[in-house]
């Protein structure tokens, strides 16, 4: 946790750079219960595919029992371990998707890999996204049943509010996508009408967003609809602030595949995109979807964020999370948080050395210019 990795003088630093911009801060308040009844832990991923055997393909002998174990030691414990499954798992074989030159992006599993899910650590899954649908409605509709079937919470079904009790803390967890299909990203009114429902039946409201542009020319966040091969993705600052105006305590962005700033609003936090977490024999693992990283969040019951860190990944060959003893996610996240329309309010520690050999990184994968575009 935040604790753990930074000093009484980092709070003071988030302090002051929430008074520079108007009030922004995420950092603990008075009022903050100790009671561990009274506040839950939280760790939050991006995006996970667990590999894909359609129309061919497998894994290796072990890989069921290896993978969790490899994706549990970088999510470590907590109350709730959330993340984006992107995917069906059903034996479905009929695809609603169609191939782009030689690569058909539909990605299925068997209805047994939830099991693998709950093993790693997840209890909650979002649904919402543009792959839960990769072999239509019957595969939708498996993925569903099998993620409850596993003991999973699902979130993000069409107008749903997902209960979760955790001792004495109530959370309520709502998921958005920019597919009309899902709660929409652009539906104001929803948007409203769901969070302030929300706030009726539970002590903390967590909205998660499918939404924003892909891949490493993705990594600002802008404030306005964003196209991605033709397609309106949204805009994801916009629908952020919506959602904590009307009564969110956090949100949770995926989609865009790489790491996005974050910042506090309103002194709730936005992460913009948790990035990747799993894509065994998928996802791309190049440039800035080379580095990830785990959303560590502490919140009270009366609904104060009392602490907050990242836990910085980074991919191997299999395209499986491992800790990354550079501390990369860092220094990304801070990079891009200290970018408009972003306010500024979110900054991990650094060192020289860190900050040079993030230097270098950037330059090595060709993101210096995205991230000093306007």
């Amino acid at each position: 946790m935040f604790s753990k990795h930074l000093t009484a003088a980092v709070f003071a630093l988030f302090s002051s750079i929430g008074t520079a911009h108007g009030g922004q801060t995420c950092a603990p308040a008075e009022g903050a219960p100790s009671a561990s009844s009274d506040t839950i832990t939280l760790r939050a991923v991006g995006d996970l595919v667990l590999g894909n055997n359609w129309p061919s393909g497998g894994w290796p002998a072990g890989y069921e029992k290896a993978a969790p174990l490899q994706l549990k030691r970088v999510l470590g414990e907590a109350d709730a371990i959330f993340g984006n499954f992107e995917g069906a798992l059903t034996t479905h074989n009929v695809s609603t998707k169609t191939p782009r030159g030689t690569s058909v992006f539909a990605f299925r599993m068997p209805p047994h890999f939830a099991a693998l899910l709950r093993d790693a650590g997840f209890g909650v899954i979002a649904v919402a996204n543009n792959h839960t649908f990769d072999f239509g409605e019957t595969g939708y509709r498996d993925t569903v049943k099998n993620l409850a079937d596993a003991g999973i919470l699902v979130v993000g079904k069409p107008d749903q509010i997902a209960l979760q009790k955790i001792r004495n803390v109530t959370i309520a967890w709502i998921g958005f996508s920019h597919l009309s299909r899902d709660n929409y990203i652009g539906d104001r009114v929803r948007l409203e009408e769901l969070v302030k429902k929300a706030r009726t039946l539970a002590d903390l409201v967590i909205v998660s967003m499918q939404a924003g542009a892909e891949g490493s020319e993705a990594l600002r966040v802008r404030n306005r609809d964003e196209i991605f091969l033709g397609e309106n993705r949204g805009n994801t600052y916009t629908f952020a602030h919506q959602a904590i105006d009307f009564g969110a305590d956090l949100v949770i962005g995926h989609g865009p595949h790489v790491l996005r700033g974050m910042e506090c609003y309103r002194g709730k936090l936005i992460a913009y995109s948790l990035g990747n977490f799993a894509g065994y024999g998928t996802l791309s693992i190049q440039r800035a979807a080379a580095i990830t990283a785990v959303l560590d969040v502490k919140l009270a019951r009366n609904r104060v964020m009392v602490e907050f860190d990242v836990i910085p990944a980074r991919f191997d060959e299999e395209r499986l999370p491992v800790v990354d003893e550079d501390r990369l996610a860092h220094y990304l996240i801070t990079d891009l948080s200290q970018r408009a329309p972003l306010n500024g309010s979110v900054r991990f520690p650094a060192t020289e050395a860190g900050t040079a050999n993030y230097r270098r990184w950037i330059t090595g994968a060709g993101l210096t210019h995205i991230i000093n575009s306007k």
